[in-house]
């Protein structure tokens, strides 16, 4: 299988994670070869209509059995609508695959899923989408063909697995929080304003009741008790460990099974982790074990208060299994590994093909689960 990855950003650098996960892949002979391709960089610099023309003769030339459009989250550039179909005219037809990191609406307000994604799950044999439920189901209101989940995951270049000895460890704060003050905008009738809100309302909890002993790490908190200022994005697992817990900010979204990348870095900090429940986010990581998840602000404070009281011996080698499972089971490279199995098995089966999930906790039913994952089956 040769595969052409069309990466979101402008230099392969940006991403090194996705660059190791396919050369990973092709080292152990899952694929033949591939080429990443910066697509917005290259659309920048040469034009996305010399981009997309180069994508065709791309294919043309090295016969890519796989066309990956990755992600698509800030809007403003053509659609590669038009590509993917002079792409699927082709004999033999590359297998096209899209997909969505960033959470979107679920309804009709903005902001809205970007118009060139809506053009290429329109034309792409498979989408995968970082949340399901709701979001999936206007995906398939536009037109996109099938949609499966792949949740995000840990860069296995800039991140890695924790062990942390609480008897030597020096922590600076009880809780963490690594995330920035977003705003929301000013539109009421705009989820992510409420979203925004919670998540202030939360910091301002944390800030409120633990005083010095908390830690934001994060853009536009001011002079709040706890600010400690931004930090570099490749630092993130280094601010966890100067807490004890490490919270994170709630998702901008609730549509199933939604995590940002940073609940990995969380996790594989070695940090006892307390997140916002999400619905189904509970099939992916444990509840009570790799995550402590809580209903509402009130929840966060009294489980962060819990762990702070457990013993923490037992506590950080839990917690170090946790961040051991995140590295073997939640990087990049299983989400490739993954998406590609999927594009195999489209190749042999068509649309008729069940999704190898691997990303699922053991004891969940993968092929019960699948009706919340994979929309085969949904009504349209």
């Amino acid at each position: 299988m040769k595969v052409l990855f069309l990466s979101q950003g402008r230099k392969t650098a940006e991403h090194p994670g996705w660059e190791y996960s396919l050369e990973k892949l092709q080292k152990e002979g899952f694929i033949e070869a591939f080429l990443n391709l910066p697509w917005v960089g290259y659309g920048e610099n040469l034009g996305f209509d010399a981009l997309y023309r180069h994508v065709i003769e791309l294919v043309k030339a090295e016969h890519f059995d796989v066309v990956y459009f990755h992600y698509f989250h800030n809007g403003g550039r053509p659609s590669p609508e038009l590509c993917i179909r002079e792409l699927k005219t082709l004999n033999p037809a590359p297998v096209v695959l899209s997909s969505c990191g960033d959470p979107f609406n679920n309804d009709w307000r903005p902001p809205y899923f970007p118009i060139e994604f809506q053009g290429a799950s329109r034309m792409a044999d498979i989408t995968f989408a970082t949340q399901m439920g709701q979001g999936a189901r206007i995906m398939l209101r536009w037109g996109a063909r099938r949609v499966i989940l792949s949740p995000n995951s840990l860069c296995p270049v800039r991140f890695k697995a924790h062990v942390v000895d609480p008897k030597t460890h020096k922590f600076d704060f009880d809780v963490v929080m690594v995330g920035s003050c977003n705003g929301g905008g000013l539109n009421p009738f705009n989820a992510f304003f409420w979203r925004a809100r919670e998540r202030t309302r939360l910091v301002h909890a944390l800030s409120e009741h633990f005083g010095n002993r908390f830690g934001i790490f994060g853009r536009g908190w001011g002079n709040l008790v706890g600010a400690q200022g931004p930090c570099a994005f490749d630092a993130q697992q280094q601010m966890m460990q100067r807490g004890r817990v490490v919270v994170g900010g709630n998702p901008y979204t609730d549509s199933d099974y939604y995590s940002s990348n940073r609940l990995f870095f969380e996790v594989a900090s070695g940090i006892p982790t307390v997140e916002l429940r999400v619905n189904r986010l509970d099939k992916i990581v444990r509840d009570g074990d790799q995550v402590y998840f809580a209903d509402g602000i009130d929840g966060v404070i009294a489980n962060v208060e819990r762990l702070l009281k457990e013993d923490p011996i037992a506590l950080y080698n839990k917690s170090a299994a946790a961040a051991k499972e995140m590295m073997e089971r939640h990087t990049q490279y299983h989400r490739m590994k993954f998406k590609l199995a999927c594009a195999l098995e489209y190749m042999r089966h068509g649309q008729s093909f069940s999704p190898p999930f691997d990303f699922f906790l053991p004891e969940v039913d993968t092929a019960s689960e699948s009706k919340f994952s994979d929309t085969k089956g949904w009504l349209q």
